[in-house]
């Protein structure tokens, strides 16, 4: 191997050695289930993790409505790749949103994190359309009505004539 070989190579080993393997990520969120139905509970889930995360703290999430904009905002944390403190596992957050009547929404997701010395910031982590369908028709059976129990009594009855009959014959 020769010198203007082992150049390239060591330069590409030093710099993958000194490259950080922490990324901090959130995947674009997704609802379940996919096509909700009129008074079908909706939730948003949040994949993510490394230097990202979304954890409990009181007055979160919040879930505000404005026609057909909906909005959620999750506390987390939001680390610059690299940092020391990218400790945090990969996970999936659902989170339930609730119920809405047919018709066409836009979910946006939000993370809210402390940004010191800054205060609060903000990022989007999607905005995800929502289609809600009607209710799904149920069916109606009348088996109740008198109409039906004296339409029914005499089928079975009939029903029951043939089959003497039909043994009667075979015997």
């Amino acid at each position: 191997m020769t010198s203007n070989h082992l150049i390239p190579i060591t330069v590409a080993l030093l710099l993958a050695t000194m490259s950080s393997s922490a990324q901090a990520f959130f995947d674009p969120p997704w609802i379940t289930p996919l096509t909700p139905r009129a008074g079908e509970a909706v939730s948003v889930n949040i994949h993510g993790g490394v230097c990202d995360t979304i954890f409990f703290r009181p007055g979160y999430p919040q879930i505000t409505q404005a026609g057909n904009s909906i909005r959620i905002v999750e506390y987390g944390d939001h680390l610059t790749p690299g940092d020391e403190w990218c400790i945090y596992g990969v996970g999936t957050l659902t989170e339930p949103i609730g119920d809405f009547p047919p018709g066409k929404y836009a979910l946006t997701v939000d993370l809210v994190y402390d940004n010191y010395p800054f205060g609060l910031g903000t990022i989007t982590l999607g905005v995800v359309p929502l289609t809600v369908t009607g209710p799904t028709p149920t069916a109606t059976v009348p088996a109740s009505s008198p109409l039906w129990k004296f339409v029914l009594t005499a089928l079975l009855s009939c029903a029951s004539l043939l089959m003497l009959r039909e043994r009667r014959r075979t015997r």
